[in-house]
């Protein structure tokens, strides 16, 4: 057993001397650099390298590009930026589609794309994406090897322009938009990709294996970089903004000034820092009616908290809508140098309120991450929570976690350890968790066992999130996929999912089940995809009875499922459709639902979707109430619907206008309350009380944008929310909507402006 236990162990180390074969381009300086106007005629671009032979990423991998579709680019560079222009060669211009979108919202755009991959230490860690869609509106992200950040946004170049052959894009990436070492001689990593959107199919210059999880040591290479110098990087985003909130017939204005400043300490870290933040033209949360006994986790929004913040939630431990009642300011420091070693720091203060009570507090994350062999590393992150005086609760987290992968990726073992400790009102508690991953992670068959550990005091919530702690849990899967098209299919995906779940302390049976899955993309690029859940055993629930650990719940046997279609998107009208329906055979339990929403084009700048979902349980059994030091449960019938709208009307490249409306209505009708007995079975009970739900949460955001100038940004945002929660049950939509109504509505107006000053342009002036 100790044998094959270190054969288990070393397997992923094995080989670690191995590199994939890379494509390789040789760049040259330019004394003039090109205007970015979209034209080969600039004299850079004659007779300068040729960047050609694109492969199929996606449906087909590993097929050549056709011939009348070819790619070809150049590239050079100057003491101030890198240019790219690539020529994509279509038999078909007029076919080319190029639906406007917002910026950065290319991925379900009906356009044809192209997208520059660059890494600048070339090491397969981190890769600065800046790509273009035909209709000429950008996105930039950052991707690591365990994350994309979609927030991340910097000013740069790019033209479009149409020929008789097809297209050409056009980029300009200035090196503040970079990082990159000091050294005399470089080499970056490099990949192009480009988008045929009519034909749903993705080429990369610098082929990738799809079969292979890890695509980021695959990238090409790009060579030829002499004496450049990482610029000065600091600019400013000043900001004012001014609202008007009414509420119950009481008119509020407010008006803010403040300042967002970016640095760059070295060639490879960023200071970030928000003074007086504004994030009051973020998104709603989806709010829910919550009969958990856990907190509903909402995802975030604010800008300064989603952008550059991979590695400090690469351990697991930062959950940053905890920093979140009267931000004071915030700073954040993070990058990677030409070691591979990741450094990122943020610090954030929170005033006191008299309200809520809350104290003075400042919060503090802390991560270092070190990679090696390309495609492993290990990570340690430290979150800490201080509040005034010493008066609050104070806590203190920290994780390592270690990830092994052979050279070629085709095996990952995961290790990782947490430890807690909170102090309040005199006493300290610790607490730990840890998590062990072996899997396979390349070609058609996947398989991965997992073991995850949580003690009973362990808590990380301070600073960061779980549900609950205490478990002891054993998972197991494996799955089996198709890469390249069939006869049948462009894709396909299947899995078996089995968990053994205990409590950690004391070690008592919770839940086992077995989970099925499989998606599949057909020919016609219909998808169909179908889930399934087996309990076979009634689960122990340990935490619903809110009384501790001596209270157990029993939870039915459960048998359910989902299956949903999703249409091709490229049509101007198209349609996402699921059901769901399951049994629990004990107190006669069951629920079925269903999730309509069709997708309407109705040209290039006007899009919309719609989703209508509802869903309904019958005989559900859950806690309503503590009377008495008893815990009371009900036999329940709970029903939702839920309506969303969505539209953006997208004028230009530079300027859109978009609304979203949500209103979420959910009821919950009690039949009958009951005790628990020993064994946790329902009992009869005399209780008598009152407790129907009917939960409305109604809310919509109208924001028109304007990118008047480089990363300068104009926005009006009108909001429109009620809330509301009460006992009487009403059962007709129509009549919900108009009592919906009777209550307080709060309507909020905002104008912001956001100005970006870069440094380097205004020494220029």
């Amino acid at each position: 057993m100790k044998k094959l236990f270190l054969i288990l162990l070393t397997t992923p180390l094995i080989g670690l001397g191995q590199f994939l074969e890379r494509k390789h381009y040789y760049i040259e300086r330019t004394q003039i650099a090109p205007i970015i106007d979209g034209k080969m005629e600039d004299d850079c671009w004659k007779k300068k390298a040729l960047g050609t032979h694109f492969v199929c990423m996606e449906p087909d991998n590993g097929k050549p590009i056709p011939e009348e579709f070819r790619t070809e680019w150049r590239a050079v560079y100057d003491n101030k930026a890198v240019y790219f222009i690539i020529k994509m060669y279509d038999p078909a211009p007029d076919s080319i589609l190029k639906q406007l979108s917002i910026r950065d919202d290319l991925e379900k755009t009906n356009t044809d794309q192209i997208g520059i991959w660059i890494n600048p230490y070339n090491d397969g860690q981190t890769d600065f994406n800046f790509s273009v869609s035909a209709a000429g509106v950008q996105r930039d992200a950052k991707y690591s090897s365990e994350d994309i950040d979609n927030n991340w946004d910097m000013v740069w170049e790019s033209d479009v322009t149409f020929d008789n052959d097809g297209w050409i894009a056009e980029f300009k990436i200035p090196y503040s938009a970079l990082r990159f070492p000091k050294t005399e001689i470089q080499t970056w990593g490099l990949n192009i990709q480009r988008g045929i959107r009519r034909y749903r199919e993705w080429y990369t210059w610098s082929f990738l294996n799809m079969s292979k999880e890890n695509i980021a040591i695959q990238t090409g290479q790009l060579h030829g970089f002499e004496n450049i110098k990482p610029p000065l990087r600091l600019s400013f985003m000043p900001y004012l903004s001014t609202y008007s909130r009414l509420y119950e017939e009481e008119i509020q204005n407010q008006f803010n000034g403040g300042l967002d400043l970016k640095y760059g300490v070295n060639e490879s870290f960023t200071l970030d820092m928000t003074l007086i933040p504004d994030f009051g033209q973020v998104g709603f949360d989806n709010q829910v009616l919550n009969l958990s006994p856990f907190e509903v986790r909402y995802d975030e929004k604010r800008p300064f908290f989603t952008e550059g913040t991979e590695l400090l939630e690469k351990g697991g431990l930062f959950y940053s809508r905890r920093i979140s009642d009267n931000l004071l300011n915030a700073t954040k420091i993070t990058g990677r140098d030409q070691n591979n070693l990741g450094i990122g720091i943020l610090n954030a203060v929170t005033g006191e309120n008299q309200e809520s009570g809350n104290l003075l507090s400042n919060y503090n994350v802390f991560a270092i991450d070190k990679n090696f062999n390309q495609n492993s590393s290990f990570t340690f992150t430290n979150t800490n929570v201080q509040r005034k005086k010493n008066k609050g609760r104070e806590a203190n987290v920290w994780g390592i976690k270690m990830a092994l992968q052979d050279a070629k990726s085709n095996y990952q073992f995961n290790w990782k350890v947490n430890k807690s400790q909170v102090s309040e009102n005199g006493s300290s508690t610790n607490g730990y968790a840890a998590n062990f991953k072996l899997a396979k992670i390349t070609g058609k068959l996947h398989y991965s066992i997992e073991q995850n550990i949580e003690s009973e005091n362990y808590n990380p919530n301070d600073l960061g999130f779980i549900y609950n702690s205490n478990e002891f849990n054993t998972n197991s899967t494996i799955s089996y996929r198709i890469i390249n098209p069939s006869k049948l299919f462009v894709n396909y995906k299947s899995s078996i999912e089995l968990e053994y779940n205990q409590l950690y302390f004391p070690r008592r049976f919770t839940e086992f089940d077995v989970k099925f899955s499989q998606i599949a993309t057909f020919k016609n690029y219909l998808t169909w995809g179908l889930y399934a859940k087996i309990q076979p055993v009634k689960e122990n629930d340990y935490f619903e009875a809110r009384a501790g650990l001596d209270q157990v719940f029993k939870r039915s046997e459960y048998y359910g499922a989902r299956t949903f279609l999703s249409s091709d998107y490229r049509k101007k009208i198209a349609l996402d459709l699921s059901v769901n329906g399951g049994i629990h055979p004990l107190n006669n339990g069951h629920k079925f639902g269903y999730r309509l929403s069709p997708r309407i084009r109705f040209n290039d700048k006007l899009f919309t979707s719609y989703v209508f979902s509802t869903e309904k349980k019958v005989n559900n059994t859950g806690y309503t109430l503590t009377d008495n030091n008893m815990s009371v449960f009900a036999i329940r019938n709970i029903e939702f619907i839920t309506n969303v709208l969505e539209a953006q009307y997208v004028m230009s490249n530079k300027m859109s206008a978009k609304i979203k409306f949500r209103h979420h209505w959910e009821q919950v009708k009690n039949h009958s309350f009951h005790g628990l007995n020993n064994e946790g079975f329902l009992t009869s009970s005399n209780y008598l009380g009152k407790h129907d739900v009917n939960f409305n949460a109604w809310n919509i955001d109208l924001t028109y944008t304007w990118w008047f100038a480089p990363g300068s940004e104009l926005s009006i945002v009108w909001k429109n929310a009620i809330l509301n929660q009460g006992t009487e049950i009403i059962n007709h939509y129509m009549d919900n909507v108009e009592m919906l109504f009777e209550n307080p509505q709060e309507n909020s107006l905002s104008l912001k402006l956001r100005y970006y000053l870069d440094y380097q342009y205004l020494k220029r002036k």
